[in-house]
């Protein structure tokens, strides 16, 4: 029997078998093309893998080195701020210093860094952990210099400079940073120095003087010298008060105690005599406009208000009552005395000389009927804003109650000052204007104030010093405080420092001067950190 195939069957067969015959080794070739391409993949990982990790171990260098200069920047930076500390400012200058550092002051050298900080220099830090290093330096380079009358301000610009290195690894991170390092020199601003105590008793330690008294002074949030309290190697609060007595007086009065009875008799526009200034307040007046107020005699009763747009002063005496009011922004007064009430077209000046004791100085209201009233418990403000206000007086000055200005606020014991611009200082000379006699020059917080009392101001008391009566006190003080001893009574005493003063010459200028050259750090503040690599 014949098999039979049918054509269209039999061709493709014969065509598969043919086409198997033509395909064969294909596999082979697809197989080593696979081959070639994972070979090449996987040494392109291999590569990219080698690749990535040295990035990676550059990269970590890189961060150690960072670390590494960072680093010196912090040591060089303690060093710095250490050495700072170290300093008890103010320092007296002696006479060799102080003509070195004023001729550099002319010359614009570093004359003055070099005798401050000669037993430092230079100021180099080394250092090293494991395979990593750092090394930093500080230089100073004198950046302004402010001239006033008696003192100059000098700005220098610290760099404090780091190198950070790794062991067996060439390249280095490089690290500055900017400060700005502020330095008063000369007879400077008392209230430049946050608190000044001139007299340490024998046998104690700072420390534990400061512990037993119980005093606190609040940091600053820009300056990175901590606020401490500074006591002197000598006298520096003055007892004269000329310059201020005679802006008051609206004469030049060129030696203390040089004014005499006849002389004040003219100016204060009684009949020429040789007899004694009778007690009573005087408000000073002449042709070219209104000066301060001088007081001859104890004050029972000294209180400061406000009235709408006006600074309202009450003076009291056993023999009557005199009140004072003037608006700056309106050029207007009002005096009005036990006989007569006087109207000016200008302001005074802020400024009241009392030859004689304050036996009660406070805040004050004005109420409905237009008395005024002193306040006790209350935080009302009583310093109208902007103004500057100076009070002297040769005797003792008895604080009663809060001194507020306008534009403060207390918050859990901390002072926020808002847009206040004001000025107020309270100073006991503790010598009589005329005669130079002395006389007790304190300033007392008074047993009848209120248990917390807050003052605003600048104090300086440079006779029997400041005293805290009473138990179980704390006083608040917004400002400063200069006195030549401290008593505390077992109360205690938290300071917050008001920079303000600071960055106002007008305030500056008003406050009494060092009567010996000396040299006080005053703002040491961070100002850029800046990297780059070599």
């Amino acid at each position: 029997m014949k098999l039979l195939f049918f054509p269209r069957t039999w061709h493709s067969f014969l065509f598969r078998v043919k086409r198997r015959k033509k395909s064969k080794g294909s596999m082979i070739l697809t197989s080593v093309f696979l081959f070639l391409i994972f070979s090449l993949l996987g040494l392109s990982i291999i590569h990219l893998s080698e690749v990535y990790l040295r990035l990676t171990g550059y990269k970590r260098n890189s961060t150690i080195l960072h670390y590494a200069a960072e680093n010196g920047i912090k040591f060089g930076f303690d060093q710095l701020v250490s050495m700072l500390n170290d300093f008890t400012t103010p320092v007296v200058l002696r006479s060799d210093d102080k003509n070195n550092i004023f001729q550099d002051k002319i010359d614009k050298g570093i004359e003055i860094i070099n005798t401050l900080f000669s037993p430092y220099l230079p100021l180099t830090k080394t250092g090293r952990y494991e395979n990593i290093s750092w090394q930093s330096q500080t230089d100073f380079t004198l950046q302004d210099i402010h001239n006033k009358v008696d003192f100059f301000i000098a700005i220098y610009k610290t760099c404090i400079q780091s190198k950070g290195k790794i062991l067996n690894f060439q390249p280095e991170k490089e690290s500055t940073l900017e400060c700005r390092l502020g330095i008063l020199i000369g007879n400077i601003p008392l209230l430049s120095i946050p608190l000044l105590i001139e007299r340490l008793p024998e046998g104690v330690s700072r420390d534990g003087f400061i512990q037993r008294n119980k005093i606190e002074i609040l940091p600053s949030k820009e300056n990175l010298i901590p606020y401490k309290v500074s006591f002197a190697e000598e006298k520096l609060i003055p007892q004269d008060a000329s310059p201020q007595l005679g802006e008051a007086l609206k004469i030049k009065i060129f030696h203390p105690q040089n004014l005499s009875s006849l002389e004040l008799r003219k100016i204060l526009g009684l009949e020429i005599s040789n007899e004694p200034i009778p007690d009573g307040v005087y408000l000073i007046r002449d042709d070219l406009g209104l000066g301060g107020v001088y007081v001859e005699g104890d004050l029972e009763n000294l209180l400061l208000a406000i009235e709408e747009e006006y600074q309202v002063i009450s003076f009291e005496t056993k023999d009557g009552k005199w009140i004072l009011k003037f608006s700056p922004s309106e050029s207007k007064t009002i005096f009005s005395t036990p006989t007569e009430c006087l109207f000016f077209n200008s302001s005074p000046l802020g400024i009241i000389i009392v030859n004689g004791e304050i036996h009660f100085l406070g805040g004050a209201i004005v109420d409905d009927s237009g008395e005024i009233k002193a306040i006790h418990n209350e935080e009302t403000p009583s310093i109208l804003r902007g103004l500057s206000l100076t009070i002297i007086s040769s005797d003792k000055i008895s604080l009663n109650t809060n001194l507020i200005h306008q534009g403060l606020e207390w918050k859990e014991g901390i002072p926020f000052v808002k847009d206040s611009e004001s000025q107020l200082i309270i100073f006991a000379t503790g010598k009589d204007f005329l005669d130079g006699t002395e006389k007790r020059g304190e300033i007392s917080i008074n047993e009848s104030s209120p248990q917390e009392i807050k003052i605003q101001a600048e104090l300086i008391a440079s006779g029997n010093g400041f005293s805290i009566q009473g138990n179980e006190k704390k006083v608040l003080i917004l400002g400063s405080l200069q006195t030549t001893n401290y008593i505390s009574n077992d109360n205690s005493l938290v300071l917050k420092f008001d920079e303000n003063f600071l960055n106002k010459e007008i305030f500056l200028n008003k406050s009494p001067k060092t009567i010996a050259p000396v040299v006080h750090f005053y703002n040491f503040k961070a100002v850029e950190w800046n990297d780059s690599n070599e």
